[in-house]
């Protein structure tokens, strides 16, 4: 088993570096180094097992990773395949032409670049079976989902089709069918007129390895910027006359269906030509000649020939993956790996003789041993899971899990931020603070492979604005929104006074006690409930900040009152006089609950309402010039108990840098409650569509910047 291994590794080289390696670590104290020896005997089962995890090693990965009842999952071992780890944003126009032709309704797209800089003009040439607005409504929910931030689509049209007559002569062999010569050729030549080269990469069965790593376009259909021009039909000789059974072409014409005249020489923006299919009532304009002789078409059969032809390329744009390459997503051999390894082959014959009775706990300390050392091994699927159980009693498993989510994370060339002092765990305690670690780490693995696709996109969910929104912690919103509670912010609130004067408290004995324990799972309180124990409320109305303050577990002070009663206050304001009574009770543990709900509740309100949104200027614009171009407002809450801290918004504002593509300007613009009332109506407006709503919005975005300033 051990043959092939290196030198090194093997079981009579690791012992004999064992046995004086032991015998210099023991000194005098060890004497005895025949194999009878128990120390002998445990050192040679240790190079064994040694030997075998070396063994093991040199299987695949993937084999490894595999469980020994064959199963494998490749998306929980945050295994992707190329087509998902592989960049999707187009760069240039040409690109996203390539992308949007590749929608299943859609036959081709032509992008233009618009009059600036920024926008473009898109052309849509529909499938014969989809209808202009389906075709319309594909594009713009394809384009929304992969254009780059600081772009967007100013005209989007369905062309014209302008059908052609196709003449000439073409000889085949004797073994060639005419009806499927004469597709082959009607299908390579609308191929040109409608800008798409002739696709024989694909031919094999899809893309192969030097396809997607050479060139990762290959994945989309081939295409050019502009449609082909019917007058230099010279230019699809080399694709015609690689069509099997073609011999020779000659004298091929293309000429209007409408005049039978030649095609103008400057073709017209919004027009794509296309040769039509012969018909039953008309001539066939295309001679097959076989040994010389004309062969009469049916032109139904032709018909039925270009169908066939079109949807062997369709489903040659499948682009199905060589599995000898890329089928890492397939079980592999597996290898049982057990923990219990009978040793009783490799021990000294007076250990293996059954009647003894010392032979059995020996055996079971050999078999321990190795277990303990094959263990890591036998562990590998969930060591190196997306997800898995962590104990979160232990420290030790909790760091470990992160470390590992971490180095995977750091496989894919990315880095997770630091939180430490980021004050992103304001609201969290220490327990939810170690669980939302691991599974913020968790849930940016599993989609990790989705981000970098969309990377520096607009896609709603994996582009610019989710990842920001899973990096920061907060919600991605349509807009900045006031807490959608019974509560009300209003900084005139007329509220009651604190009843309570700090001086008055009575001490317990121990001075922590006047502290409220936090405790995971302690629940929330209903409004009611809420406005009862929330003294510092006029109706449901408050300040914003003592809407701040209440999230915040400090402010919360238990101390006894005359009676003796275990009292609840707030401490509107870090060190203050006066304070307002939130509930008494003989048990303190009661309180300590009650304080809990209290400050889990305000914490609900202020974190509800905790969201980021992106206003790209060039959405904005009301002419075709009036915008900046890759430009964009991160509008931020700024009102609530997190968002105010500095190092939380240093923290933001480093992420916009981090995720914003290079060439994008993100300016943030954290708002006030007062700065929600001036743009919600100016955004709402614009949302709506109205006339000029999208400058008076630029114009209120421009006086909160300069406000802030």
């Amino acid at each position: 088993m051990t043959s092939d291994l290196p030198p090194a590794l093997s079981f009579d080289a690791l012992r004999a570096e064992a046995i004086p390696a032991a015998q210099r670590a023991s000194g005098d104290i060890w004497t005895d180094y025949n194999i009878h020896d128990p120390g002998v005997t445990l050192l040679e089962q240790s190079c064994f097992a040694l030997s075998e995890i070396a063994y093991r090693n040199d299987h695949p990965v993937r084999d490894l990773l595999t469980r020994p009842d064959g199963s494998f999952k490749a998306e929980d071992l945050a295994l992707f395949g190329p087509q998902t780890v592989l960049p999707g944003r187009p760069v240039t126009a040409l690109d996203m032409a390539a992308a949007l032709s590749a929608e299943e309704t859609i036959e081709r797209v032509f992008v233009h670049k618009g009059a600036t800089r920024g926008l473009f003009d898109i052309s849509i040439v529909p499938r014969p079976e989809s209808t202009d607005e389906d075709s319309l409504a594909t594009v713009r929910a394809a384009f929304a989902s992969i254009r780059m931030i600081g772009t967007d689509a100013q005209n989007v049209t369905v062309v014209k089709r302008h059908f052609l007559h196709l003449t000439g002569c073409i000889s085949i062999g004797v073994f060639a069918k005419p009806e499927a010569v004469a597709a082959e050729v009607y299908h390579r030549i609308n191929l040109a007129l409608h800008g798409l080269m002739d696709d024989d990469i694909n031919t094999g069965g899809g893309a192969n390895r030097h396809d997607l790593f050479g060139d990762p376009a290959a994945l989309w259909p081939t295409v050019s910027a502009e449609p082909g021009t019917p007058r230099r039909i010279d230019l699809t000789l080399a694709s015609l006359q690689k069509i099997d059974g073609v011999e020779s072409i000659r004298d091929l014409t293309l000429t209007s269906a409408d005049t039978d005249e030649n095609v103008p020489v400057n073709i017209p923006h919004g027009v794509v030509y296309e040769v039509a299919l012969p018909s039953a009532n008309d001539p066939v304009g295309l001679i097959i000649l076989l040994s010389g002789n004309p062969v009469p078409l049916d032109t139904g059969a032709v018909s039925e020939e270009y169908d066939r032809v079109v949807a062997a390329r369709i489903a040659r744009q499948g682009n199905q993956l060589d599995p000898k390459d890329f089928d890492v997503l397939a079980p592999g051999r597996p290898r049982n790996i057990p923990l219990d390894i009978d040793a009783d082959a490799t021990l000294p014959a007076i250990y293996t003789y059954r009647g003894l009775e010392k032979a059995k706990p020996y055996r079971q300390i050999i078999n321990t041993h190795l277990g303990a050392v094959t263990k890591p091994l036998a562990e590998l699927p969930q060591h190196y899971a997306t997800k898995r159980q962590v104990n979160w009693s232990d420290p030790v498993d909790i760091r470990r899990r992160i470390e590992m989510l971490d180095y995977l994370i750091a496989l894919q060339g990315e880095e997770m931020p630091a939180t430490s002092q980021s004050g992103i765990n304001h609201y969290r305690t220490a327990t939810d603070r170690a669980q939302w670690e691991v599974s913020w780490r968790e849930t940016y693995l599993e989609r990790l492979a989705q981000y970098n696709f969309f990377q520096g996109t607009a896609n709603p969910e994996f582009g610019v604005l989710g990842r920001l929104a899973h990096l920061t912690d907060l919600s991605p919103g349509a807009f900045p929104t006031l807490p959608e509670s019974s509560v009300a912010l209003d900084s005139d609130a007329q509220l009651p006074d604190p009843n309570v004067e700090r001086s008055t408290l009575l001490l317990p004995y121990r001075p922590t006690d006047m502290l409220l324990d936090r405790h995971a799972g302690a629940g929330e309180l209903s409004d009611d409930a809420l406005r009862k124990h929330s003294p510092w409320l006029a109706g449901m109305s408050t300040t914003p900040a003592l809407y701040r303050r209440a999230s915040n577990p400090d402010a919360y002070i238990l101390a006894r009152d005359r009676n003796s009663d275990w009292q609840l206050l707030f401490d509107p304001e870090e060190g203050a006089n006066m304070l307002y009574v939130c509930a008494s009770g003989r048990d303190r543990s009661d309180m300590v609950r009650l304080g809990n709900q209290l400050c889990n509740a305000w914490q609900t309100l202020n974190r509800s309402c905790e969201t980021v949104t992106l206003i790209e200027d060039i959405h904005l614009r009301s002419a075709a010039s009036d915008f900046r171009h890759a430009s964009a407002t991160a509008l931020l809450t700024g009102w609530t108990s997190r968002t105010a801290q500095p190092s939380f918004r240093r923290y933001i504002e480093d992420m916009i840098l981090r995720v914003a593509p290079a060439h994008v300007h993100i300016r943030p613009l954290w708002l006030s409650q007062e700065a929600v009332h001036v743009l919600n109506p100016l955004i709402t407006a614009w949302r709506a569509g109205e006339e000029g709503a999208g400058g008076a919005a630029r114009a209120g975005l421009s006086a909160l910047f300069e406000t802030a300033s």
